[in-house]
């Protein structure tokens, strides 16, 4: 349980600004993103910004979680982020294997792939990727540790949920935008067939280790000191900042699995490599910290090189920042989530630069040059992104954000604490 926090003590008495060669924001720099106009609350925000060089631009952190200061070292679950960071290992093995993206997907995934309505339209990795694959989260969603992805598809599995994995007819595979968790449950296991290991050694052997980050999915290969500062997403309850996830933590090495109530004993070492993607959440269970999405952050904007090495060929992350889907608001082609999905690439989004309070221009003029990831989960706002054009580069993440009767930004389809909080990052 959570002891009440005020506000807006919080926001004078622990915001740590740490600041080099930069912009320093003081408490009353983030005090509009803890407690936008209007409300609600927010628990704690914080944000790394750089310029195109490299250099820090502004560097700050506010507020509290778990009954502690939030710190940009401090870990949490970044969500949806979680897409594009695994996209980042898996086209190097696509480009390395010789994998189409454009094939059919049932080989690669282990299974036949096909959407009930289109029995003759292959669901490509492409598709799967780019949320255009004609698939939705279904009512077994996320199909349990112990059970087989499988049996979410195919008719008479014991998660097939009467077909409530499939979108409707008329959104045939290829022709329609419909953000799914599910898309990337696919991938993580094509990743595991494709490379025969376990998706979450995968990303830690091919991306976390050569960076130097102590990170991972569901908290697999996260070091015990790192998890004892876990961050946990918050939800305000009758003025109590109540946990949603990560309220306790397991200890190193254990990790949480969604379990089937008939096995509530299934570990890690019952897992099949290739059986069920969805086990290491691919979709939203990586855990890191701030300054672990600054790295990443300075990755992407280094076209895949760090310190000297390339972790991510080039024309892996080219591809990845490719428009596959624009939105095209004269004959819509998709769902856009109230404006925040307009343009998406292979597990990463491209704005295209809207305007309005239902556009896509984030980051103001020129926004179409940026590229990055959203994430939303359980009172979790967070965000890793960079500019093409010019390299800046600019993460964030905001607690306590409610399911409901959000804050609306004036500009944007952002929330207002995002908005504002954009706005003093990129005001240098």
């Amino acid at each position: 349980m959570f002891a009440p926090i005020d506000r807006r003590a919080v926001t004078g008495a622990l915001a740590a600004i740490l600041a080099t060669g930069g912009r320093a924001a003081g408490g009353e720099g983030l005090g509009p993103v803890l407690d936008p106009p209007g409300g609600p609350q927010m628990a704690c925000a914080g944000l790394i910004a750089r310029r195109g060089d490299g250099s820090v631009a502004m560097r700050a952190v506010a507020g509290g979680a778990g009954g502690s200061p939030f710190t940009l070292e401090r870990p949490f679950r970044v969500a949806s982020v979680s897409k594009m960071v695994a996209t980042s290992a898996f086209m190097p093995l696509a480009l390395r294997t010789g994998l189409s993206l454009d094939a059919d997907a049932s080989d690669p995934v282990g299974f036949r792939l096909r959407h009930p309505a289109h029995p003759d339209v292959p669901i490509t990795p492409r598709m799967l990727l780019s949320h255009t694959s004609g698939l939705r989260n279904g009512p077994s969603y996320p199909v349990p540790l112990g059970h087989r992805l499988s049996e979410a598809f195919e008719s008479g599995g014991r998660h097939y949920d009467a077909g409530g994995w499939f979108g409707p007819a008329e959104h045939a595979p290829g022709a329609w935008f419909a953000y799914a968790d599910v898309n990337f449950a696919l991938v993580a296991q094509i990743l595991e067939r494709r490379a025969g290991e376990r998706f979450d050694l995968h990303m830690s052997r091919v991306l976390f280790r050569p960076l130097g980050l102590d990170i991972g999915y569901n908290w697999t290969g996260v070091s015990q000191a790192r998890r004892a500062l876990a961050a946990p997403a918050v939800h305000l309850v009758d003025g109590v900042w109540q946990p949603q996830a990560d309220g306790t933590v397991l200890p190193s090495p254990r990790t949480p699995f969604t379990r089937p109530a008939d096995q509530p004993g299934l570990d890690a070492a019952d897992y099949r490599i290739g059986d069920n993607g969805f086990v290491f959440s691919p979709q939203g269970g990586l855990r890191l910290s701030l300054a672990d999405m600054d790295v990443l952050a300075r990755l992407y904007a280094g076209h895949g090189r760090w310190r000297g090495r390339q972790i991510i060929p080039r024309a892996a992350l080219e591809a990845m920042q490719t428009r596959t889907w624009t939105f095209d608001p004269a004959h819509p082609n998709g769902e856009i989530d109230g404006g925040l999905l307009q343009g998406y690439g292979l597990g990463c989004e491209a704005p295209l630069g809207r305007p309005g309070p239902a556009g896509d221009a984030f980051f103001g003029a020129r926004s179409d040059d940026w590229r990055g990831h959203f994430g939303d989960a359980y009172g979790w706002i967070t965000g890793l992104f960079w500019n093409r054009r010019d390299g800046r580069t600019l993460v964030y993440a905001i607690n306590g954000m409610p399911e409901t009767d959000r804050p609306k930004a004036r500009n944007s389809s952002l929330t207002a604490p995002e908005e504002t909080l954009i706005a003093l990052a990129l005001r240098t």
